[in-house]
């Protein structure tokens, strides 16, 4: 007779067991989100503030250099917008006009959504009329009475627009 499955053959190494059934994959596995350290937003905070007292101080350089780190290290902070807004009035206020509207700028395209793109762009403009650019600067203030017309930006857009309806600005 032939051996069956509970018999061995004499001689033949023994039979493994059978293997167990297959495991069923695991499901999606539910994670908590990460842990923020809260002493992670106190120098996160502290980092903002040290940079604006620089500003605050007339240390511009200083005050870039500052906000340029801060940016580095959060740059999904909710400050971060606000960081870029003060690199673009540091350059401001050294005459750096080019500077100042590529930091705006970088404002407006980084966070479309941030409070700061409105007085951004009357920033950019200030920077146009520095460098001559009237033209320019009159197409920002349209473009910021137009796009945000509730902002107090903008309120400051349409009288400069106004003052200037007949003249260069």
């Amino acid at each position: 007779a032939a051996p069956g499955p509970d018999t061995a053959t004499p001689g033949a190494p023994p039979r493994s067991p059978p293997a167990p059934a297959a495991a069923a994959p695991p499901g999606p596995v539910a994670t908590a989100p990460p842990v923020r350290n809260p002493s992670d937003g106190i120098a996160e905070q502290r980092a903002y503030d040290a940079a604006l007292d620089q500003f605050k101080r007339g240390d511009y350089p200083g005050a870039i250099n500052g906000f340029n780190a801060f940016l580095k290290a959060y740059p999904r902070s909710p400050l971060a917008a606000s960081a870029q807004y003060w690199v673009g009035n540091a350059h401001y206020a050294l005459r750096d006009y080019r500077s100042a509207i590529a930091s705006q700028r970088q404002l407006v395209a980084s966070y479309p959504d941030s409070q700061k793109v409105p007085d951004a762009l009357l920033n950019i403009s200030s920077s146009q009329i520095e460098l001559g650019d009237t033209v320019g600067a009159k197409r920002t203030l349209e473009d910021l009475a137009l796009r945000y017309p509730a902002s107090e930006a903008a309120e400051r857009a349409k009288k400069d627009l106004s003052q200037t309806a007949n003249t260069d600005i």
